[in-house]
């Protein structure tokens, strides 16, 4: 799936689990480096995808789908077929919510299905193939 999108799996060879560690191992800037958690809502299970120096406003995410909480590790597991922390950005089930920050950048690094592979794309790609809604759902007052 990787090739059809444009986009390229970077074997790391070892465990990639924070922005800082995705950085270093890929040269990439920290607005690169996207996160994909999911989030439980009153209206289903979300994938959503913010850049690395950001995090997710559960507050925005409740305006718009109601009472929201991170998933569990189980929960990710069983709704996206991936460990926490290896959940791509395309190829997940899921309604995906892709922050408007990450479609700045020319490309964007999140996870790569394991926990030690990481997967490059243009964030365009992203929202055409997950036929993700772009919306702003960062946290402004956290923001270093």
């Amino acid at each position: 799936m990787a090739e059809k999108l444009g986009a390229e799996i970077l074997d790391i060879g070892r465990p990639v689990k924070t922005v800082e560690q995705g950085v270093q191992e890929t040269g990439a800037s920290p607005r690169q480096v996207i996160k994909s958690p999911v989030i439980i809502s009153e209206k289903g299970p979300l994938l959503v995808i913010v850049d690395g120096e950001s995090k997710v406003s559960m507050e925005k995410l409740g305006k718009l789908f109601g009472k929201c909480r991170f998933a569990k590790p189980k929960e990710v597991k069983e709704l996206t077929g991936y460990e926490a922390g290896g959940v791509p950005p395309v190829g997940i089930p899921l309604r995906t919510i892709v922050d408007s920050k990450v479609l700045e950048n020319e490309y964007v690094v999140g996870g790569g299905g394991a926990i030690d592979r990481l997967l490059k794309i243009r964030p365009q790609k992203i929202v055409e193939y997950q036929k993700a809604e772009v919306l702003d759902v960062r946290d402004c007052s956290r923001q270093r």
